[in-house]
C-alpha cells in the first residue's frame, strides 16, 4: 500500500510534466510552421492536388490578385474566384508534378517561383508573400503557360531524335546495335544470341540493320530480355518475337504492363502504348537466366517502373574476368513523388534501389539510354585507339551519387508532407 502511494505521487507531477512539454512542443510545432514562407505554398499545392478550394482561401488574403495573360490579355482573379477553380482532383493528378523552383525571403516579404508540370500544360507560378499577423499568406500570383504536345506526340518526337549508331563491340561477347539515345545490346553464345531491349518498333529497322552489320542474325535471337516496360524499351519485342520464335523474359510487374500494352502505367497513363506481349517467362530478384553457358542474373530495381529490372553478368577478354551491370532507368525526376496514389511507395523504392546498387561493384556499366553512361564519347575514344573506354569501374558510384543527388533534390522541391 505504501508502494503504490508512493508511485502514485511521482506519476502524477510526471504525468503533468508529460502535458506542459507536450503543449509546449505542439506550440513550438506549430509556432515554427506559422513562421515558415513554405507553408502557404503547401497549402496551395494541397488545393491542386485534392481539389480544395478553401485550401485557396486559407493560403492567400482575401484582397490577393492573381493576374495572366490570356492571348495577349492581361487578365485578373480575386481570389475567391481563383478559389471557386477547384472543386476537385483532376483525374490525370498523378501525373501531375508541383516544384518550388526559388524562395527568396527578406524580412517579412517573400517571393517564390513555382512550376507545375502537367501533361499537356507547364504552368509558371510567380508568388509574393507576406508575413501578416505572425502568419506568411500569398498577397499576388502571376502565373504563365506552355502548352505541349500530348504524351504520344512527345514520345514520337523522342523516337525522332533518336538517332542510327554504328553498331560496336563493347566487351568480350557484348555488341551495342541499338541508337545514339535508345540502348539495345546484343549478348552472343554458341547457342544462339540474347537480345536486352529491343527500342521502340520505329527503331527496330536499325536495330536489325546493326546486328547484320556485326555479322550476325535477328533470326538467331533466342532470348529476348527487357529493363522496363516502356515503349522505347520493349515496342519492338512482340514483332521480334514473331520473327525469331525468342524466349521473352521479364519481371512480374513490368510482365503486367507489357501483357496490357503498356496501358495503366502510373504515369504514362494510357499514353505510351505499343504492341502487348506476354512473357514467356517471369524473373524474381537475383534469378539467373542462361543460354550457351552464359549467364545473366536479374536485380530488380523498382523507381523508373515498377518492375524494373537491372542485369548483371561476367564476361572474359583477353584472360580478364569484367563485372558487367545493365542498368534500368533510375531517373525518378519527372514524376509525382509525395501524394503519389498510383505508386505510393515510389520514393521508398527508389531509395533502396540505390542503396543495394551503390553496394554493388561493377567493371563496365552500361544503361537503357546511351546519355547515362556517355555512350557517345566512348564509342569516339574507342574509334581513336584508346584502351578500352568502357571499363570503368568508378563509374557505378558516380552515376549512383548523381542519381542520389537528384531524387532528394527533387523530393524536398516537390510539394512536402507534414
Amino acid at each position: 500500500m505504501h508502494f503504490l502511494t508512493a508511485a502514485g505521487s511521482l506519476l502524477l507531477p510526471l504525468f503533468l510534466f508529460g502535458l506542459v512539454c507536450g503543449a509546449q512542443s505542439h506550440t513550438s510545432a506549430e509556432s515554427r510552421k506559422d513562421d515558415d514562407p513554405r507553408t502557404p505554398i503547401e497549402l496551395y499545392f494541397q488545393a491542386h492536388a485534392l481539389g480544395k478550394g478553401e485550401l485557396i482561401e486559407q493560403a492567400f488574403t482575401p484582397d490577393a490578385r492573381i493576374k495572366f495573360v490570356d492571348k495577349g490579355e492581361l487578365k485578373e482573379w480575386t481570389r475567391d474566384e481563383f478559389a471557386k477553380r477547384f472543386q476537385q482532383p483532376a483525374a490525370d493528378e498523378y501525373r501531375r508534378v508541383r516544384r518550388v523552383e526559388s524562395l527568396d525571403v527578406t524580412g517579412t516579404a517573400a517571393s517564390a517561383v513555382l512550376t507545375l508540370n502537367y501533361p499537356q500544360v507547364e504552368f509558371t507560378d510567380h508568388l509574393s508573400l507576406l508575413k501578416i499577423g505572425g502568419q506568411w499568406k500569398i498577397v499576388g500570383k502571376i502565373f504563365s503557360a506552355e502548352h505541349r504536345d500530348s504524351g504520344q506526340e512527345a514520345l514520337k518526337a523522342t523516337h525522332q531524335r533518336s538517332l542510327p549508331f554504328e553498331p560496336r563491340k563493347i566487351i568480350g561477347n557484348i555488341y551495342y546495335v541499338g541508337a545514339n539515345l535508345i540502348s539495345s545490346f546484343l549478348i552472343v553464345t554458341p547457342a544462339g544470341n540474347i537480345l536486352l531491349d529491343t527500342g521502340p518498333i520505329q527503331m527496330l529497322p536499325q536495330v536489325t540493320a546493326n546486328i547484320e552489320e556485326l555479322g550476325f542474325r535477328l533470326q538467331d535471337v533466342k532470348m529476348l530480355l527487357n529493363s522496363h516496360a516502356h515503349d522505347d524499351h520493349c515496342g519492338g519485342l512482340a514483332e521480334v518475337k514473331r520473327r525469331t520464335g525468342a524466349t521473352v523474359i521479364a519481371s512480374q510487374l513490368d510482365g503486367e504492363l507489357m501483357m496490357h500494352g503498356g496501358k495503366g502505367d502510373f504515369y504514362w497513363g494510357d499514353d505510351a502504348t505499343y504492341e502487348p506481349v506476354a512473357p514467356d517467362r517471369i524473373v524474381s530478384d537475383g534469378e539467373s537466366v542462361e543460354l550457351g553457358g552464359v549467364s545473366l542474373t536479374a536485380h530488380l530495381t523498382p523507381g523508373h517502373t515498377k518492375g524494373c529490372t537491372s542485369w548483371s553478368m561476367r564476361v572474359n577478354e583477353d584472360g580478364k574476368n569484367y563485372d558487367v551491370l545493365f542498368l534500368c532507368g533510375l531517373t525518378v525526376s519527372s514524376y509525382k513523388l509525395t501524394n503519389n496514389n498510383n505508386y505510393p511507395n515510389i520514393v521508398q523504392d527508389a531509395r533502396e534501389t540505390l542503396r543495394r546498387l551503390g553496394g554493388m561493384h561493377a567493371d563496365v556499366v552500361l544503361a537503357s539510354h546511351g546519355f547515362y553512361f556517355d555512350l557517345e564519347g566512348k564509342a569516339a575514344r574507342q574509334k581513336a585507339g584508346a584502351p578500352n573506354p568502357f571499363v570503368d569501374a568508378g563509374e557505378l558510384g558516380r552515376h549512383i551519387a548523381e542519381m542520389e543527388k537528384d531524387l532528394e533534390e527533387t523530393l524536398q522541391a516537390q510539394e512536402r508532407q507534414r
